[in-house]
């Protein structure tokens, strides 16, 4: 009798250990943001072309640009969407790409294309405040293509895709890192 109240025991004490190390982790509290970004809880984010060269469609770059913004920073409260005039929104965040340039390098049987776009940052109050202003921002981002082609024939959907995933985290690093520097 005692052999099996031991073996029960044993054994509950075993479910109970193996248990509680397959079960999910606790939900992180969500990060917060800097101090100046408390009350804004959408941007309305607004990408603009300033080189002067092959300009981008605004709206399309900036829809993909919020897009990606709210899947880099999906933990935070902060939510973005396409700038549109009148729209509701805490904040505007204009991006101004500067400059932008596409290159590859040679690799195997294909080729890494990389773009660098330089931007600047603004985000503003609805009331017309500055709430941070970064001049010039420098970012890159690429991929790996099989096949042999230069930059000029990068897809525009795929320079869109690069282009505004390296906004989305530029301005994601901004706005997070804010409280320390402006």
């Amino acid at each position: 009798m005692l052999e099996k109240k031991l073996l029960t025991l044993g054994s509950a004490i075993g479910i109970l250990v193996c248990g509680a190390c397959f079960l999910p982790p606790l939900p992180e509290p969500k990060l917060p943001l800097p101090p100046a970004l408390a009350s804004v809880h959408t941007i309305a984010i607004q990408v603009e072309d300033g080189t002067g060269g092959k300009p981008f469609d605004p709206v399309i770059m900036s829809s993909d640009t919020a897009s990606n913004f709210n899947r880099i920073l999906m933990d935070y409260r902060i939510r973005a969407k396409t700038f549109q005039a009148g729209g509701d929104r805490d904040a505007v965040l204009r991006i101004t790409v500067l400059n932008k340039t596409a290159s590859c390098d040679p690799s195997g049987n294909g080729e890494n294309f990389s773009i660098e776009l330089i931007a600047s940052y603004t985000l503003m109050a609805v009331d017309g405040r500055v709430l941070l202003s970064r001049p010039r921002l420098s970012s890159k981002n690429g991929i790996w293509q099989q096949g042999n082609s230069l930059p000029e024939d990068l897809s525009a959907s795929t320079f869109r895709r690069l282009a505004s995933e390296s906004l989305a985290s530029s301005a994601g690093k901004i706005l997070l890192l804010s409280e320390h520097s402006n």
